[in-house]
């Protein structure tokens, strides 16, 4: 029994890792598109303001709002990096020390008893 749970969780994990893995290259691929177009609209917005500022004006001001704009992401990725985790706020460190003071029978029961329910109730409508 415990082989046949090990082969189903092996074949969950591989499918699960695969659409992963193919949803990684079409992100990439998407990604790679999205730098091609803006540096064509970067390349026409250059040639414009090229006519209105001269030459010089127009790449110091598409290399100041392209400095800007990083700038403005370098913040927002530096303040999502330093929150804390959800591990660390009172209500999970009050769980995890209820955990620890629970012996594992007492957890044992509920999840088999969520096992019996889902096995009975959990399959599929027949038709």
């Amino acid at each position: 029994m415990l082989a046949l749970i090990s082969l189903a969780v092996r074949l969950s994990c591989a499918h699960a890792m695969r659409r992963m893995a193919q949803a990684s290259v079409l992100f990439a691929a998407a990604l790679i598109c999205a730098i091609i177009a803006l540096t064509g609209f970067a390349a026409a917005l250059a040639i414009w303001l090229a006519h209105l500022l001269g030459p010089i004006g127009a790449a110091l001001l598409i290399g100041g709002i392209g400095l800007v704009l990083a700038l403005v992401f370098l913040l927002l990725a530096r303040s999502r990096a330093r929150t804390a985790s959800p591990l660390q706020s009172p209500a999970a460190q009050a769980l995890m020390a209820e955990l620890q003071r629970t012996s594992p029978i007492d957890l044992l029961a509920p999840a088999v008893f969520s096992a019996i329910l889902g096995a009975i109730f959990g399959g599929k409508a027949k038709e």
